[in-house]
Order: structure tokens, then sequence, then C-alpha cells
């Protein structure tokens, strides 16, 4: 078991943590940062993975004004502060690893170092980020212990021998190696991956009668195999997975993530195919829509008279 992040188990921060997965952001990330100025590595940690995560930022951090915003949740340092990251990095070896993936040439081996850390989620984006740099590397890691099993189509597409006839029916990775899919039992797999655990909490919660489908409504909806993977707790060390999953904001974070796979002009498609699903997560996601629409600025004149 690795240590504590330094600052992780100060009273203040555990406090700050439960207000901002009970979605009470604007209680919350005042906290984080008055932590983050004391040396908090822990709280500095967590506003960098927030302030780099549009889907982790609810309606209210989304509607502060740009100057605020930057003072909340950055460090002061050139016209738009600073990621509270480097600082973290100066106690933390994890916040190290999480400036190197942002780096341009963060290598696959990256992942095993996440891994090691038990930051499973983090582990899956280093992978994704270096196929998509087409930085190679994943062929070579495929059979260490840490390699994260649902990403072996990477090592697959990177040129490693791998018999794929094992995946379960219904798992994604199929397609990608040129295998058949089951469509029909995609949510067979939707319901015990633990790439897919958000998704099976938000529909246990918000749409317990409806569940299955609800996670098929989901996982179509984020548009893109890759998404899935990577989505979950910013940091599993800070926040344990299951916990985030379950929380207000990890649920309220899994439909913003989903409203933000497309753009204004697409939503209407996206809500349509996913009434066409499952119309419970539907009418969740179209409310999630409109609790970032900006407020109406009310006219200061008075009103006409005849």
């Amino acid at each position: 078991m690795a240590d504590p992040v330094p600052g992780q188990q100060e009273a203040a921060f555990e406090e700050a943590v439960e207000l901002w997965l009970a979605d009470a952001e604007a209680d919350a990330l005042p906290m984080l940062s008055d932590l983050a100025q004391e040396g908090n590595a822990a709280a500095q940690l967590l506003l960098a993975l927030i302030d780099k995560s549009p889907a982790l930022q609810g309606p209210w951090l989304s509607q502060l004004p740009r100057a605020e915003r930057v003072e909340l949740m950055r460090m002061p340092g050139g016209l738009s502060g600073r990621s509270w990251m480097h600082e973290a990095a100066e106690q933390s070896p994890l916040a190290g690893l999480w400036l190197r993936l942002w780096a341009a040439d963060a290598p696959a081996a990256l992942a095993l170092d996440f891994a090691a850390e038990g930051e499973a989620r983090a582990a899956r984006e280093a992978l994704i980020y270096a196929a998509k740099r087409e930085a190679g590397g994943m062929a070579a890691l495929v059979d260490h212990p840490d390699y994260p099993p649902g990403l072996r189509f990477l090592a697959w597409q990177d040129g490693a021998a791998i018999d794929g006839e094992d995946l379960a029916p219904g798992d994604p990775q199929r397609r990608m190696m040129g295998l058949e899919l089951a469509t029909d039992e995609v949510a067979d797999w939707l319901s015990t991956a633990p790439e897919a655990l958000s998704v099976r909490r938000f529909c246990d919660n918000r749409c317990a009668a409806s569940a299955r489908s609800c996670t098929m409504a989901a996982a179509q909806a984020m548009g893109a195999h890759s998404i899935l993977l990577t989505f979950g707790s910013p940091s599993e060390r800070l926040i344990d997975a299951a916990r985030f999953a379950a929380s207000a904001r990890g649920q309220s974070a899994l439909l913003r993530r989903v409203a933000l796979s497309t753009d204004a002009r697409g939503r209407r498609h996206l809500l349509a195919d996913a009434e066409a699903t499952d119309p419970c997560f539907a009418v969740h996601l179209q409310e999630a829509i409109e609790r970032y629409r900006a407020p109406l600025i009310t006219s200061p004149l008075p009103p006409a008279t005849d």
C-alpha cells in the first residue's frame, strides 16, 4: 500500500473532499484552495486535476468569472496562473507522474508507474494518450502483471501476438482486435467490467428499474470506448473509485462528460439516441445539460409602460 499523499489525512482536507463529493462546489473548492496555499499537497493535486478536467467542474465553477476561477484553482504565476501540480510534485512523487503524463513525450511505460501507485484509471489514461501520440511501447508491456487488462487491444495494435478469443463475447476490445463482437452481450460486459463501474453505479442509483438499458445508453452516449475507459475518480489514491462512482459529484460528472462528447448542436441527436435506448437516462442527461446553461441576464431597465 502506497503512503498517503502529504496532507491527505488532515481533517480539513477530508471535510473538503466530502463536500466536493456531495456536489457542494461553492463550499469545497475554496476550502481546497486555502489548503493548497497552506502547502497541502493532496489539496494541490486534487485542485490541479479538477482544473484540468472539464467534466469534474460543476455549474458553479464553470460559471465563475475567469479571474476568480484562476485565483481559486491555480497558484500565482504568468497571465493565467500555474497548475498546483507543480507545487504538489515537490512533496508527492504521484503528482510528478501527472506532470510526466501531461508532457508531450510521455511514454507508455508511465502506465505501469501509475498502476504501482494504485491509480488504475490514470494507468489506462497514460496508455491511451501514448497510443494517440503513436508513441508505441504497448507490445513490450502487455505481459507485465500491472498492465491494464482492458487495454490489451492497444498492445495488439502495437504488434503484440495476442489471441483475443478468451475475451468475453461482449467485450468491446474484440471489435478493435478484428474479432466478432456479440453486441447483444455488451450489456453483460458492462455489468461486471471494472472500467464501467461509474456507469453501473449511476444507473443503479438513478434508473434502477431500467439499469441494464441505462448502462447501454450511458456507454453509447460517451461516443468512444476510450472515454469510458478513462472516466472515474480523478485520483484513486485520494478518492476510491467506488466512493467517487457512488457520489453526487461522480454521477454529475458522468453526465457532464457525456454532454461534452459533442457540441451544442449535436446534443439534440445525443438526447434522441439516449431516449431511444433508455428514457430514464435521457431525462437525467437533459437535466444535466440544463444545469450548465448560463443564467439569463435580467435587464436593469424598468419594464415598459403604456
